[in-house]
């Protein structure tokens, strides 16, 4: 594993965390405000300068750390290109809700090697909760220790949220069954975002999170901390995932161990 200063790093992510949630929150249920600016990605996703001001405080918060000067970030990208560590960013994970003035949003901060995520941060504003971990020491909900317990039951009485990137990939995946596996779960959740369901994952208050067409800066920082709780992830083949691959990738699985069989099954 690639060596790192873990206390300096984990400080970067949190303060990164507190950073963006400030900006955040000061401009939180703006969405009938004309001060609320959007705009639209050339892949359709909604962007507003709340999105640009907490990037800008999360890069401004990681570069006063001496832990790497790459920063890859859903808005913007900075630094050397073959730095062997890499922050991974989406400084408003869950863009639209937010704009509606909707809780379910979130900040992923993760620091990355050249093969897996090293370290992960979540922090959920809404509900004061921030979560993280290092590889190998575990993960933290507001600086303790968490040792969190996967939802009781059978995954037929169990929620499991679905992601899915883009309405021209929904649809396709409804009208071709792609989503037939769904009448094996109690319900399926949906919020628009990647770091509010993982982080309910993690809490154990969802069995798992099923994630299509999503990316590296959505998911390495709940990953991160999903896999020091005892969480699988892979695709729908059962395979670890590739964090060397340029495209997003066609389906992540991430569940509690039992679960996760399920959904595999179910898939198949």
């Amino acid at each position: 594993m690639t060596e790192f200063n873990r206390r300096d790093a984990l400080l970067a992510a949190v303060t990164a965390c507190g950073a963006a949630a400030e900006v955040l929150l000061a401009r939180f249920r703006d969405a009938g405000d004309t001060t609320l600016e959007r705009s639209f990605k050339a892949d359709g996703g909604l962007v507003t300068d709340a999105d640009m001001a907490s990037d800008g405080a999360i890069a401004e918060t990681l570069n006063t750390f001496d832990v790497t000067d790459r920063i890859e970030s859903e808005e913007s990208t900075s630094g050397v290109d073959d730095s062997e560590l890499r922050w991974v960013v989406d400084p408003l994970c869950g863009t639209a809700p937010y704009a509606a003035g909707l809780g379910h949003w979130g900040v992923n901060v993760a620091l990355m090697d050249r093969c897996a995520p090293l370290l992960g941060a979540i922090t959920i504003p809404t509900m004061r909760e921030t979560l993280t971990s290092v590889s190998g020491r575990g993960a933290s909900r507001n600086g303790e220790s968490w040792p969190a317990k996967p939802p009781a039951g059978e995954l037929s009485e169990q929620l499991v949220d679905l992601e899915i990137a883009g309405s021209e990939r929904a649809a396709r995946m409804m009208s071709e069954g792609g989503l037939n596996w769904v009448r094996g779960v109690d319900h399926v959740v949906t919020y628009a975002s990647m770091a509010y369901p993982f982080s309910q994952l993690c809490l154990g208050r969802l069995a798992g999170v099923v994630a299509y067409g999503v990316g590296t800066v959505h998911l390495a920082a709940g990953l991160a901390i999903a896999g020091e709780l005892g969480v699988i992830f892979t695709d729908a083949n059962g395979d670890g995932l590739d964090w060397n691959a340029e495209d997003p990738w066609p389906v992540m699985i991430a569940a509690w161990p039992h679960a996760h069989a399920g959904l595999l099954e179910l898939m198949r």
